[in-house]
């Protein structure tokens, strides 16, 4: 499958480029920074500047699929990667998250987020999307368990509830989910197994 990442060396882009060349997908690297993009491999295409310069547009005009954080109209299917949407107080969730993290820390990036979510929701009808929303991301590395999933903007049942997820798990769910062409128009909390 030919892919384009958008955002591919951020620390979860980088995840979802090498999880893709893992599986043996034909990546090319969408940047704002080409110099950033260290990974080497057979089946990456040179970086495509979202600058317009350097790299090879033509790789991303064929790309089938495309995964990352950007808004845009050209492309038919979309996999977005966000940390949560549209958050609302849980009478479940303690104190501090509800009154202090929410609207003294989180407040601008949830907004900013949501408002991709209505974007897709409103203006997007031709595109075939996924938002992906994982609690909090860690470095890790993945256990190789199945990454739990529910949709939503968050895993409720008090079983699966939790509230980490490393980036490889993002990156491998986003992968599965185009792979299989599962959970479209779908907005899909996750978490590490």
């Amino acid at each position: 499958m030919k892919l384009a990442i958008l955002g591919a060396t951020g620390p979860s882009g980088i995840q979802v480029v090498k999880e893709a060349l893992a599986r043996g997908h034909e990546v090319t690297a969408v940047v704002r920074n080409p110099d950033k993009l260290t990974e080497k491999h057979e089946n990456l295409k040179a970086p495509w500047n979202l600058r317009g310069t350097g790299g090879e547009g033509g790789a991303v005009q064929g790309s089938k699929d495309y995964l990352g954080y950007q808004k845009t109209r050209i492309i038919r299917n979309f996999r977005a990667g966000t940390q949560s949407c549209h958050v609302s107080d849980d009478a479940n969730d303690p104190f501090i998250i509800n009154w202090v993290l929410k609207p003294l820390f989180l407040g601008q990036s949830l907004h900013n987020m949501g408002q991709m979510e209505d974007f897709l929701e409103a203006d997007c009808s031709d595109i075939r999307y996924t938002s992906v929303r994982p609690p909090q991301l860690t470095n890790g590395e993945t256990s190789g368990k199945p990454v739990l999933f529910e949709e939503g903007q968050r895993i409720s049942s008090a079983e699966k509830r939790k509230f980490i997820c490393c980036r490889r798990d993002v990156a491998r769910f986003m992968l599965d989910v185009t792979e299989k062409d599962e959970h479209i128009r779908k907005c899909m909390a996750i978490a590490s197994g």
